[in-house]
């Protein structure tokens, strides 16, 4: 009985049977998936170049593709693991989803030819497909409704927290096992170690996890039923923006380490820096963007809870759309004066989009086939970064390396354009 009384965790109203261990639980996972789904991407350029020897001016294409790849993968399954957490619950999948990221960590930088990196990026693919379903519907699952933006906001000074210590910490870690002795290429493999041990971390805290499948799905469905009621429920017009806004916001999330840090990698190395130091330049740049993203996350997060949920994403979709932009045209990404208030504009762009999208999606969906509808959230997410690896290579390879972040803004404008009709539509029918 004691199970099912609601419980607070701080300011937030947390759903009947919720407790505190689980709330933490949930929230180491969403202080480490962020740099998880992207740390990996962000040593490919070291890769690359050290392990594979492989020319600069054709790594944009080949990250592009890299990512494109995993993207394919998700695409194919994202939306089976989502409906198989609401079937079987969200613990076994997380579980699973961290040990797959485990063996993704700890094998990838052995890669000796461009073919078993793609083969590697497969089971990363799996990887981010399990645990991307599981954060943002666990996010919806413990809150209650009043209490999504504060709980969403907390989620997300985790996100950025564990994004700024991967990328301002981690990144430094081919430097300092150098220092320690290592040569370039052993450098690389005890980096992506160091993670893969982080990731078993990971699973063995998920045990601690609300176990069951979601309380409102009463009866199990066939995973099928799941998947075509995820896609049915886009018939409401919100959930209709929440899909096609995660194109524009995975790819906000996406592209800041598959090409600024490439960009800011190969400009080091004309610069005369050595690999090693190139990353950890672009290491530090991604770490003030993610502390940029966790600082306003509270903020909005208050914002959230207080205003039309639409109207949010108005919001967001416009600090979004002129952080890229800015980002596109800099044109000294070596000067910290020059870059950091695009960086910060974006960061806060990015934390915004993510958050809105995530609260009006929650605020909207049927609790029952909530994993569901996250997971096709996910897929059309998933298309987002699909579309921005292929294109973004190409348009960083063959046009300019801001090319792309003009590309993505241009994306966010059209999610503000679609997503200001839909509500002054509201208005006036309300009216």
């Amino acid at each position: 009985m004691n199970a099912l009384i609601a419980a607070t965790f701080g300011p937030v109203q947390l759903q009947p049977g919720v407790t505190t261990r689980h709330v933490l639980c949930f929230l180491f996972a969403a202080g480490i998936s962020i740099g998880m789904f992207t740390y990996l991407m962000s040593l490919t350029p070291y890769i690359l170049k050290v392990n594979l020897s492989i020319p600069e001016e054709e790594h944009g294409r080949i990250i592009g593709n890299l990512q494109f790849l995993q993207e394919i993968v998700v695409i194919l399954c994202i939306g089976w693991w989502g409906a198989l957490s609401d079937q079987f619950g969200r613990r076994p999948i997380y579980i699973t989803g961290f040990l797959l990221m485990t063996v993704a960590y700890s094998i990838y930088s052995f890669s000796t030819s461009l073919p078993q990196l793609f083969a590697f990026r497969i089971i990363f693919a799996l990887a981010v497909a399990a645990t991307t379903t599981n954060l943002a519907a666990i996010m919806a699952d413990y809150p209650q409704d009043q209490s999504r933006g504060k709980f969403t906001g907390i989620s997300f000074i985790l996100n950025g927290l564990g994004a700024a210590a991967f990328f301002g910490g981690l990144s430094q870690l081919p430097s300092i096992y150098q220092g320690q002795g290592a040569d370039e290429i052993w450098a690389g493999h005890y980096a992506y170690l160091t993670v893969a041990a982080i990731a078993f971390i990971g699973s063995l805290v998920m045990f601690g996890l609300k176990p069951g499948r979601p309380e409102e799905a009463a009866e199990k469905v066939p995973v099928l039923t799941l998947l075509k009621e995820g896609l049915k429920a886009g018939r409401n017009k919100r959930i209709s923006i929440a899909y096609l806004a995660a194109f524009a916001a995975r790819a906000d999330m996406a592209i800041i380490t598959l090409f600024f840090i490439l960009w800011v990698v190969q400009a080091g190395g004309n610069a005369g820096l050595t690999p090693a130091e190139a990353q950890g330049k672009a290491g530090l740049y991604v770490a003030i963007y993610s502390v940029a993203a966790l600082i306003w996350a509270p903020i909005f997060g208050i914002i959230a809870d207080r205003i039309d949920r639409l109207s949010l994403t108005l919001i967001a979709f416009i600090f979004a759309a002129i952080g890229y932009g800015w980002l596109g045209i800099s044109t000294d990404v070596l000067s910290v004066w020059s870059v950091t208030p695009a960086l910060i504009v974006a960061g806060i762009g990015q934390s915004s989009a993510g958050l809105a999208i995530t609260v009006l999606l929650a605020q909207e969906c049927p609790s029952s086939i909530r994993g569901s509808v996250f997971g096709v959230q996910s897929f059309f997410g998933a298309v987002g970064i699909l579309a921005i690896s292929w294109g973004g290579g190409q348009l960083f390879d063959l046009i300019a390396p801001g090319a792309p972040f003009i590309a993505v803004a241009a994306a966010n404008g059209a999610v503000f354009i679609w997503a200001m009709q839909q509500r002054l539509s509201e208005v006036k029918a309300i009216n």
